[in-house]
């Protein structure tokens, strides 16, 4: 493995839920390069779920791939002249390896939040818990995010700006309610 400091090793888990040969992903900062901020959500959010889906990573954050449980019943036989079975229990080699996973991912998630949205992290311990919290607090669907949005929509004008800026600025408005759920129609 590099010995340069800034690459990262995210590892990917096979669905048999059994330990897997970790794959090496030392150069995620390069897919994950755009840090989490109050004012850019859809972007962040449009190059980590590709990232993490390709990785065969997102099931952690969205909850597909829930933790295992830390060990694994076990029954023994007992003494034969009693016939009782003594009940026992294993460590779940599994649960080691998902928490493994689910720490590199949380590890990922916080190194691409500014220090403005790095609260959204504290008090969290897995990576579920960071994306149910930016998500929550940036992708909100409250009724007010989506008021500000159609009132940003209704006041775009082009300006000075290229007709493909104006229509970018207005598709990413668009977006944006689409995530608030409050899509768009054309009519509208």
């Amino acid at each position: 493995m590099s010995t340069n400091s800034s690459k990262r090793t995210v590892t990917a888990a096979i669905t048999t839920g059994s330990p897997a040969t970790p794959t090496s992903l030392s150069s995620a900062h390069h897919f994950v390069s755009l840090k989490l901020t109050t004012r850019n959500f859809l972007f962040w959010r449009t190059q980590m779920i590709p990232f993490l889906r390709a990785q065969g990573l997102l099931g952690y954050v969205d909850g597909e791939l829930p933790c295992p449980p830390a060990v694994l019943p076990s029954t023994t036989a007992g003494d034969e002249a009693s016939g009782a079975t003594v009940s026992a229990t294993t460590p779940n080699p599994s649960y080691a390896f998902w928490v493994q996973q689910d720490q590199a991912i949380f590890s990922l998630l916080i190194s691409s939040l500014a220090d403005e949205v790095m609260y959204l992290a504290v008090g969290r311990n897995t990576s579920r818990e960071v994306w149910l919290s930016v998500t929550a607090a940036l992708g909100s669907s409250t009724r007010a995010r989506c008021l500000n949005l159609i009132a940003q929509f209704q006041s775009l004008r082009q300006g000075d700006s290229t007709p493909a800026e104006y229509l970018g600025r207005a598709q990413l408005i668009v977006e944006d309610l689409a995530l608030a759920g409050r899509p768009m129609s054309l009519d509208e």
